[in-house]
């Protein structure tokens, strides 16, 4: 209407010419301005990860049985990093790759044990994103820590839906969860923004749900979602029809008789486990597939980029290109995983990059890729390889500490430092004996089958000096201390505190039997409630108690029951040992949740 308006009092043949010149003019201005938006804005990022999932549970990676076509084709379409390393565990891993910095600097020191809250100090890539106009979300496993002040919302992350502890089923999880030991991973309690939510279905499934329905609520802003996914952690449970695709499975051919490779060893129970986790992974490369299609619905595929990898290497002995060690080890099949980036223009297609690059690479290379700056006054320990992904720089020298052992750190107990092709291994090593460490050049020894300490004492030396200098250096960081939950906070109203976080000399968060203490903030003076939360009822008569410092109250149980109550117990604020346990007929037991809360 507005183009006859501005045409009415002109003849006809110059309003129909001027007609058209005008309209081809709006049309290439808009698609000049379509552009140069397209150009101006931030990428999008998707950040996928999966759980124990070890270097040879693809594909694209060799592996003859599993079925991960969707995978497959993002890695044919991906820069492929080769040589990328995370840590030994899950809770250790994440922290690096969120903050660009070695775990035990952000106080992640184990996987329970007290020791995977990271400090609230830390500054995540969720949070720099989010101060940048992102919308950032998580949706899976966060393992960071479940209370205030060490959730996902209270580090950078906007939009939550996660399990609890470090896996669906564990004593850090809901209780809902903890005590279907056969099912957790079906119907599963999640907390969506810090609230019980009861789905259906399955957890991967359930969990590509959410990411799909964030993707299609994204608007103008640019978004960072990390889909976590807790599978093919233990427990192995999976749908029935993944479970009958490996059911016939021989593991018999000539392929896994290979005497020079780990996977050879093989027991039937191996076999059972790893039919298990190929269902388990193929029902993740249909969800990744899902997601991607939902990228592309969307429209935002072009302007986002894609980085796929696992948290560290196989937990059961099974097909990992013949890396030795499994998860928990330093060595390469407990550490080295894949690593597929990429989208939004930015990266080689159908290219592998061999240089050593590790999870405390991610955060700054996906900043430089968005073209944000590092905070100024943060201090990591990664550097930024995107000019390397890109095919434009060779890279740089560079040296790699990694190390994890229950408790708090050790220095020779499970260790490692690479320089250059080498690299210097401490597991259970003596100080004294120069020989019970292990040099290996990966170049040539990627299976680290021939320990050349002996053959190049110097080189071992030098190593050994790197490593114990990142040991000292890291040691001196003061998020390397006891974390505290912080109750009676309005953040969170209601404290569950979970084995995950219980601390002690040796805590069997499976057990029974287990007592130890949690460590505790409280936010003001006042009365305060206490629930102690076994699994199984308690026995007539059996005396629950709870010692807060120096505070200690008891009550002694009329009726079978699963807990106990202590309302009203007056605190100062301050910090806090908490410990919980049950005086009963089977000797002194310990509860699994404690619930702490203003008294009402």
């Amino acid at each position: 209407m507005k183009a006859q308006r501005l045409t009415k009092f002109m003849p006809k043949n110059n309003r129909k010419n001027n007609l058209e010149k005008k309209l081809l003019t709006l049309l290439f201005l808009f698609l000049a301005m379509h552009v140069s938006a397209q150009k101006a804005a931030k990428p999008n990022i998707l950040l996928i990860m999966t759980d124990d999932q070890g270097y040879g549970d693809f594909g694209f990676t060799g592996n003859p049985y599993v079925k991960t076509p969707n995978i497959d084709r993002l890695a044919a379409r991906s820069t492929r990093l080769t040589n990328y390393h995370n840590s030994p565990v899950c809770a250790p891993t994440r922290s690096s790759l969120l903050t660009g910095r070695y775990a035990q600097r952000t106080g992640v020191r184990d996987t329970y044990n007290a020791g995977a809250m990271m400090a609230t100090e830390e500054v995540t890539l969720a949070e720099i994103l989010e101060s940048n106009g992102y919308q950032t979300g998580i949706i899976g496993k966060w393992h960071l820590g479940d209370n205030y002040p060490f959730r996902p919302s209270d580090q950078g992350f906007q939009y939550s839906v996660v399990h609890g502890g470090g896996g669906v089923g564990q004593p850090g999880d809901h209780i809902e969860n903890f005590v279907r030991t056969d099912s957790s991973y079906f119907n599963t309690v999640l907390s969506e923004n810090n609230r019980k939510v009861e789905t259906k279905g399955y957890c991967t499934d359930v969990f590509t749900n959410y990411a799909v329905k964030f993707l299609q609520e994204q608007k103008a802003a640019p978004f960072f979602l990390y889909v976590s996914y807790n599978a093919p952690h233990t427990p192995l449970q999976l749908p029935k029809k993944y479970e009958e695709l490996y059911a016939d499975l021989k593991f018999n051919a000539d392929f896994d008789k290979q005497k020079d490779q780990p996977w050879a060893a093989m027991t039937e129970g191996d076999k059972a486990d790893a039919r298990k986790v190929y269902g388990m992974a193929t029902n993740i490369d249909d969800n990744v597939g899902r997601i991607l299609q939902a990228l592309k619905d969307q429209k935002l595929e072009e302007n986002t980029i894609v980085i796929f990898l696992t948290d560290n290497g196989n937990q059961q002995l099974r097909y990992n290109t013949g890396f030795r060690g499994l998860k928990g080890t330093i060595y390469e099949g407990g550490t080295r995983v894949p690593l597929l980036i990429s989208g939004a223009g930015l990266f080689q297609q159908d290219t592998d990059v061999k240089a050593l690059l590790a999870h405390v690479d991610v955060v700054p290379t996906i900043l430089e890729a968005v073209k944000i700056a590092l905070p100024k006054n943060l201090k990591i320990d990664g550097q930024s390889a995107f000019t390397v992904l890109q095919g434009k720089t060779a890279a740089k020298p560079r040296t790699f500490y990694n190390t994890w052992n229950r408790g708090w750190p050790e220095p020779y107990r499970n260790a490692a430092f690479y320089k250059g092709k080498y690299k210097l291994t401490a597991f259970n090593a003596d100080p004294k004996d120069p020989n019970s460490f292990g040099l290996f050049d990966l170049e040539e020894d990627p299976s680290e089958k021939t320990n050349l300490s002996q053959k190049h004492p110097q080189i071992a030396k030098d190593l050994r000096k790197g490593l114990d200098s990142s040991f000292v250096d890291i040691s001196a960081s003061p998020n390397l201390s006891q974390r505290r939950v912080i109750v009676g906070s309005p953040h969170e109203p209601v404290s569950t505190l979970t084995r995950q976080d219980l601390g002690g000399t040796s805590v069997n968060w499976l057990s029974d039997k287990a007592t130890g203490y949690w460590a505790i903030t409280v936010r003001q003076d006042g009365f305060y409630s206490f629930k102690s939360i076994n699994i199984k009822p308690l026995s007539k008569e059996t005396r629950a108690l709870v010692r807060i410092g120096v505070t200690q109250r008891s009550v002694v149980i009329e009726e079978e029951k699963p807990s106990a109550e202590f309302d009203k117990i007056f605190l100062k604020k301050g910090d806090y040992q908490v410990g919980s346990w049950f005086e009963g007929r089977d000797g002194t037991t310990g509860p699994y949740y404690l619930e702490i809360a203003p008294s009402k």
